[in-house]
This record gives structure tokens, C-alpha cells and sequence, in this order.
């Protein structure tokens, strides 16, 4: 989500359902706007979710109200409404530490509202940039690894996330990660014939993310993670994969960083697989590759304490150096 304030977002201080009030906006996308508020009856502090499409929505003269402005396309507001409250449907039945925590959901002012804990860390994004990618066992440990055992835990609810990505992944004071937005999350199995509506990232989307009526699984989520691993190695997200339909030359993740270990970089390229049935189907695989890394990063030689991704300015390639340490006297 873009963090910049919508000229459409709710005013500061309106209530929300006699007992949310909204204090600023935090975000804003193309289909909802997300405040910072506060639960009256408590006092504390939350994070407010508005389904507003910004190419379908209006803002009603009492600046409260919200209704479809585009003619013809009020079906399609309705099918984005009732995507947006399963994401309220779907929160509220998961119970995990590495999970935003839902508090609400329900419709108010003709549109849809998800109240959530508020959350205090980065987004990975905004922590690998940080950190300039930083390559260490410690970052496996604390954040990685949580993240695929959460992934597990929601598979095993019989649910699929669907927008993995570093933006969706706040990394918190501590190191742990908090999965957010299950905006375009969806159970599982599918019924036979069942559609459902496309959302798209670039780079983390599988093939099959873009079909209203393909089949989807645990492996589809696996193409996303795999691809936010190409992203930590390689200071980028792969090629989307619409771009590889006819000629799949996807590069080794090993050609932007030598120091990523073969069965790791391996199970990130079989994790990119553009034919799902082709592609690594378990969590386990990754799970198993990662903690291989990390042992690896924590037994290397003295002297090379952490990696990091930087840019060489001339070549404008990403390559490893290591970084330098303090001498002393």
C-alpha cells in the first residue's frame, strides 16, 4: 500500500459504528483506504480498514457514505464488497502470534470495515532496504522461518493467503514477522467450477493467479514466498511470470549471489516454477533449505560477520561483498 493520504479517505475524528474513531490515514491502495484509530470503549489504539476502490467509489455529500460512481460496474463493486468482508470472515478464524489479530469486521455507510491490531514494526520491504539485504542466520531465524511456519499453520486452516510479499510482512522490533492483508486470501480446496476473483502482484503472483477458474493450492502461496526469496537474495523480485510463458529462462538465484547455498537457491527456482504441477508443493522443502543457509552463515569463517547486497555503480549489477569491521587496538 502507498503511504499517502487519499483525498477521498474519512475525515479525522468521525466514528465509525458508535465505536471506532479514525485519527489519520495510514495507507491507501487500489481498493481500500487504512487508518490509524481508536476503539472508544477501550482506548486502544487499532487499524481500520475501509473498502473504498478508488476507480469505482465516491464519497457521499456527508462525506461518510461511500457508493458506486461508474455505471454498469455496480455487480463488480458488489463482488469486490463481498471479497473484502471474507477477508473479516477469514481473519477472525485465525489464531497465530505471526498473524495481524482481527478485532472486527462489518458494513457501515454502504461499504465494508476491518478493525485489526495495530501494528508497530516495518514492512520487510522497508527492512531489507534498511539493512541493504542483509544475508545472516539471524534474520533466517527470527523472520524467515516464522514466516513459512505461519504459511503452514494457514494451509492447514484450509485457507491460502494469495498476496505474499515483502509489503505484506511487517517485521517487528524483535525480529518477528506479522503477516498482514488477506484482502485476496480465499479457502481451500476450491469447488469444482468455483471463480474467484483475480488479484495480482508483479513478480509475486503465480500463473495461475491470474485465471478466475484455475486450480489453486498450497503451491501457488509457495510461488509467492519463493519469489520474496529472490527478492532477499537478489535485492529484486523475478521476472513476472507472464513474461516466461514461452521462453522460461529464469536465472539462478546464485548468478546475482554466490553465497546463497545450492539447495537453497535450487528450491527458490523450483519454487518459481511457472506449471504449478511442476512446481515444489511443500513447505517442508523450504523450511529445510533455509535452516541449511542459516547453518552455514553461522559457521563460515571469522572476519566475514554478515553479508550484504550492494549495487556496484558501474555495472549496475548486484553482487556480495562483505561488510567491513571495526579494527581495533
Amino acid at each position: 500500500m502507498r503511504k499517502d493520504n487519499c483525498k477521498m479517505a474519512l475525515q479525522r475524528n468521525v466514528i465509525i459504528n458508535d465505536t471506532y474513531q479514525v485519527r489519520q490515514v495510514l495507507a491507501s491502495s487500489e481498493l481500500a483506504i487504512v487508518y490509524a484509530g481508536r476503539d472508544r470503549n477501550t482506548g486502544a489504539k487499532v487499524a481500520i480498514k475501509e473498502f473504498f476502490p478508488l476507480r469505482l467509489a465516491e464519497r457521499q455529500a456527508d462525506k461518510r457514505g461511500v457508493y458506486c460512481s461508474s455505471r454498469g460496474y455496480s455487480g463488480q463493486y458488489q463482488e469486490l464488497l463481498a471479497a473484502f468482508l471474507l477477508e473479516g470472515e477469514l481473519l477472525s478464524t485465525l489464531d497465530h502470534p505471526h498473524i495481524v489479530s482481527y478485532l472486527d469486521h462489518f458494513e457501515a455507510n454502504d461499504t465494508g470495515y476491518l478493525v485489526m491490531e495495530y501494528c508497530t514494526g516495518i514492512t520487510l520491504t522497508e527492512y531489507l532496504n534498511e539493512h541493504n539485504h542483509a544475508l545472516d542466520a539471524a534474520f533466517i531465524t527470527e523472520t524467515l522461518l516464522p514466516l513459512v511456519d505461519t504459511l503452514d499453520y494457514i494451509h492447514k486452516q484450509g485457507i491460502l493467503h494469495r498476496d505474499v510479499k515483502p509489503s505484506n510482512i511487517m517485521v517487528m522490533e524483535d525480529g518477528t514477522p506479522k503477516l498482514l492483508d488477506f484482502g485476496s486470501a480465499t479457502r481451500w480446496p476450491m469447488q469444482s467450477g468455483e471463480k474467484q476473483v483475480i488479484f495480482t502482484s508483479a513478480g509475486y503472483s503465480p500463473l495461475e493467479f491470474y485465471s478466475e477458474k484455475s486450480s489453486q493450492g498450497p503451491m501457488s502461496d509457495i510461488y509467492s514466498l519463493a519469489a520474496l526469496l529472490h527478492y532477499w537474495t537478489c535485492g529484486q523480485p523475478p521476472m513476472d511470470v507472464k513474461q516466461r510463458l514461452f521462453q522460461d529462462e529464469l536465472p539462478s538465484v546464485r548468478s546475482h549471489n554466490e553465497y546463497v547455498n545450492p539447495w537453497l537457491a535450487r528450491v527458490i527456482h523450483w519454487g518459481l516454477s511457472v506449471r504449478s504441477e511442476k512446481r515444489c508443493a511443500s513447505l517442508a522443502w523450504v523450511r529445510s533449505s533455509l535452516r541449511v543457509q542459516a547453518w552455514v552463515w553461522k559457521v563460515r569463517k571469522p572476519g566475514t560477520v554478515e553479508w550484504s547486497l550492494v549495487e556496484n555503480e558501474h555495472t549496475q549489477v548486484y553482487e556480495v561483498e562483505p561488510k567491513k569491521q571495526h579494527e581495533t587496538a
